[in-house]
């Protein structure tokens, strides 16, 4: 069965896997809309628009690069940081699956940051003086958020993995806050002398006012998110009964994990969340939750269907964007 080959790192799973990246691009480029620069308002997206983007081509081809890299890097992520017991290529082809059905936009390069992100807090891991780690990883979380603020909410998730690795003194507290601001800083001195600070100050601070927007979707979407949703209530099931048995460390990661999917969800209630475009900020906690219940889960029927209509739901939300259903 399906997911009992991609439980092993086989050249037929990784095959599969590929497989799978390449037909959604190509599921994506039969249905491309025309990709306009626009301003969004977030510095470091608009310059990566103003020198790279140019049509919806390029815009294709980033994402499907950006989703292999990310996939692969997630999966690698994983089992160095010892969170799942077995090599494995799960929690690669959960992502590629969840992620084929996002066009482009600020979301996808700011999550790019956030798998670094999310490397350095795993890396903290029995770390004595992790003063470089929780720097950089705070870094990364303010490159994020001048690409996509909503990432804003993820900053607590550097003090919750510091009291989870047992990294306390008060130098782990004050340098993340230093690692955070030192992207705003060098940004405010670009736009100062440009003249540009008191709008971009003004716009960050309206966009990440409380906000309750309605978000319209299809048919195609509905049955795919209702799959997700059935999918990681499963996982988040599976993984309450059997942590206690899980290493120590991975242990601590899920914890890490679970605590980001939390933390992210506040995102949706800003005047700055995209719409479902934000549910990619879930995408790493979803991949490793969902990868860790195929992985181990006993109903080998319930699995394998769940994931077998997981990915036909994909698929279909291509087909019915390629013939307008």
């Amino acid at each position: 069965m399906l997911v009992k080959l991609l439980k092993t790192t086989r050249p037929a799973a990784l095959f599969f896997f590929f497989g799978m990246a390449v037909l959604f691009f190509a599921f994506q480029l039969s249905h491309l809309s025309d990709y306009y620069f626009a301003q969004t308002g977030y510095p470091l997206f608009d310059l990566a628009q103003h020198l790279i983007f140019s049509n919806k081509w390029l815009a294709a081809i980033l994402v499907f690069v950006l989703s292999l890299l990310m996939a692969m890097g997630f999966n690698n992520l994983i089992s160095e940081k010892g969170v799942l017991k077995y090599n494995t290529v799960l929690p690669a082809s959960v992502l590629i699956v969840f992620v084929s059905i996002f066009s482009f936009s600020p979301v996808w390069l700011a999550i790019f940051f956030l798998l670094f992100f999310l490397n350095k807090l795993l890396g903290l891991y029995q770390k004595e003086r992790p003063y470089v780690v929780l720097f950089d990883a705070a870094f990364l979380l303010g490159m994020s958020v001048l690409i996509y603020p909503p990432t804003i909410f993820l900053f607590p998730l550097i003090y919750i993995a510091n009291l989870i690795y047992n990294a306390v003194g008060w130098r782990n507290y004050i340098i993340p806050v230093l690692g955070f601001v030192s992207p705003f800083l060098i940004m405010a001195c670009y736009l100062f002398f440009v003249d540009l600070l008191p709008l971009y100050k003004e716009h960050y601070l309206r966009i990440l006012s409380l906000s309750f927007t309605s978000i319209s979707i299809t048919i195609s979407e509905g049955i795919f998110f209702v799959l997700l949703t059935i999918l990681l209530l499963s996982s988040l099931k599976e993984l309450a009964q059997w942590i206690a048995l899980k290493s120590l460390r991975s242990r601590k990661a899920f914890v890490v994990f679970v605590a980001y999917l939390l933390f992210s969800l506040f995102g949706f209630f800003t005047l700055a969340a995209d719409g479902l475009q934000h549910f990619l900020v879930l995408a790493f906690p979803i991949a490793a939750l969902v990868g860790n219940y195929l992985l181990f889960a006993r109903k080998w029927w319930w699995y394998e269907t769940l994931f077998i209509c997981f990915l036909l739901s994909a698929i279909y939300f291509h087909i019915s964007k390629v013939f307008g259903l």
